[in-house]
């Protein structure tokens, strides 16, 4: 499958995973074929993308292994706490006060399937609307962060702590206008500044509730500071951050990196992989960052790459510590030839090759991704094509 954004779809696409509207109903189910009304919806529903099915390995003898890549939390699950959230938090916008047995006992059902699941990375990002963006944040941090926890040997009273905390860390945001919450664009130096309280608002909440530890609430607090000090409110630095809050200072940056946002499509997980390793040290503890992301396919399956030999794959194969060096399956050749069953091949083995390109959803819509063998001598080669139509990297 593969993400791609509202703007880019077309008539007789495949759903490839289901639709939700903020609020947890269902607006499209998977192997729906989309027609144009249905694509108009989506667009109202302020959807900025989708998941749909890969032209490119639907026709894989293999192709079921990516209609059940692993997740570390079952959909229904995620959209459950999302709606309750969603809710939650509404609710403490509008009356000033905040009822946590919601977010206990949601967190609690999170911490459950991330621990049932531990073994599996972290390979799909979430699709959100763009009125719900702060409500599925949450909930994907509380995954990330407990996750997290879960390798660095956290018993489960730490791990109930950490995943309550990541679950309300931005509780204050729910105190600050709500159109800066959703401005499409940079915000001015004066709502910065408005925004740069939300830490505060929360911890301000947080910390009069008997049933939240005050640990939980602190990483509200901290969870905008840096480790060399440079971050916000208080200008803490090191092990000054508590650890929680180091830890979910990690989960909120790469899952605010690679959400989609009204001004801007989510980056790719091999460039948020790139940036958070540049922020090591100075924005973010090294050694959980370390941890945090060997939870990371840098590569998730079904990505479609090119290669330094000109050839082009799918990944179809991850190993934890290694996510660099994915396993991959060649899908057409360096001379444009379309291969009906390609070779496989384990990056961890075959060290002289590496991937020199991951392709966005836009650009795939410029491959032909049915070109099959027989027509080979008549294709322009796939790598002369790319080098005309498109920069590396880019």
């Amino acid at each position: 499958m593969q993400k791609i954004a509202i703007p880019n779809l077309q008539p007789n696409m495949v759903v490839a995973r289901n639709i939700f509207s903020p609020d947890g109903v269902l607006l499209l189910s998977a192997d729906t074929v989309l027609n144009p009304s249905q694509i108009d919806r989506l667009q109202q529903f302020g959807l900025t993308s989708i998941y749909i099915k890969n032209p490119f390995t639907d026709n894989l003898n293999d192709s079921d292994l990516f209609d059940t890549i692993p997740e570390v939390v079952r959909e229904e699950t995620r959209v459950q706490a999302i709606q309750i959230v969603n809710t939650s938090f509404q609710n403490l916008a509008i009356t000033q006060e905040l009822n946590t047995q919601p977010f206990q006992e949601i967190s609690d059902f999170l911490l459950e399937e991330v621990i049932k699941n531990r073994g599996a990375m972290i390979h799909l990002t979430d699709i959100r609307a763009r009125d719900g963006y702060t409500f599925g944040h949450s909930v994907n941090v509380c995954v990330l962060a407990t996750l997290t926890g879960l390798q660095m040997g956290y018993d489960l009273g730490k791990l109930k702590e950490l995943a309550l905390g990541a679950l309300l860390h931005d509780t204050g945001k729910m105190l600050v206008p709500k159109e800066l919450l959703i401005k499409p664009g940079p915000l001015t130096c004066a709502e910065r500044k408005l925004m740069e309280r939300h830490p505060d608002l929360g911890f301000n909440v947080l910390r009069t509730q008997r049933d939240i530890p005050l640990v939980s609430a602190h990483i509200a607090y901290q969870h905008h500071e840096k480790f060399d000090g440079t971050g916000y409110t208080r200008s803490l630095c090191g092990t000054e951050i508590h650890e929680y809050a180091r830890i979910v200072a990690i989960a909120d940056v790469y899952d605010a990196l690679t959400s989609d946002r009204p001004y801007k499509e989510g980056t790719l997980p091999h460039e948020a992989y790139e940036i958070m390793m540049s922020l090591a040290s100075t924005h973010f503890d090294p050694a959980i960052l370390r941890i945090f992301l060997n939870q990371i396919a840098v590569y998730p399956l079904d990505s479609i790459v090119q290669l330094n030999t000109g050839d082009i794959a799918v990944v179809i194969g991850v190993t934890p510590g290694l996510q660099t060096r994915p396993t991959l399956k060649i899908l057409v050749n360096a001379d444009g030839c379309r291969l009906a069953d390609g070779p496989e091949i384990d990056l961890t083995k075959n060290l002289t090759t590496f991937i020199h390109k991951v392709f966005t959803s836009t650009e795939l819509l410029h491959l032909d991704a049915r070109t099959s063998s027989k027509h080979c001598r008549r294709q322009q080669p796939t790598d002369m094509y790319l080098k005309k139509n498109f920069q590396p990297n880019s």
